[in-house]
């Protein structure tokens, strides 16, 4: 599981700061045009595996700092990676579109929107720096 978190935090960290260099190069705007439509099952993922290791962390054998740095900030990160590249689709479900239109500019739904929008290259690159520190805390990279 260690190794899905990081690929999870990795790769959601680069979708989110992707476009920031779109107009600079051409492939990345390709890459991000072929893996749209698949954007809501990548966000799902990351959601899902950055949600199972929040709440079934490592503990780490007495380190204090593993357990933070090596687990809980990499899953709150992956959790809030995943919410932002599946929102379209979480804000679809029938249930949260309706809170969605009921709440207004005020609701949970549109702060959390807002807010992942306006932190999105910040959190992004945080993502892949810390699913890349995950994997040296755990030592993934060095059998």
């Amino acid at each position: 599981m260690v190794l899905f978190l990081g690929v999870a935090c990795i790769f959601g960290g680069f979708i989110m700061a992707a476009p920031l260099f779109m107009e600079k190069s051409p492939g990345l705007k390709r890459f991000d045009e072929k893996i749209t439509p698949y954007k809501i099952i990548i966000g799902l993922a990351i959601l899902i595996i950055a949600a199972i290791k929040f709440f079934a962390p490592f503990h780490g054998g007495g380190k204090p700092l593993i357990p933070v740095f090596g687990d809980l900030v990499p899953s709150a990160i992956g959790i809030l990676v995943g919410i932002f590249i599946s929102l379209d689709f979480l804000e679809s479900l029938k249930g949260v579109k309706e809170k969605v239109a009921a709440e207004g500019r005020k609701g949970f739904w549109t702060r959390l929107k807002s807010m992942l929008q306006r932190y999105q290259y910040p959190i992004g690159f945080a993502s892949m720096f810390f699913g890349v520190l995950h994997w040296f805390i755990f030592k993934v990279l060095f059998f």
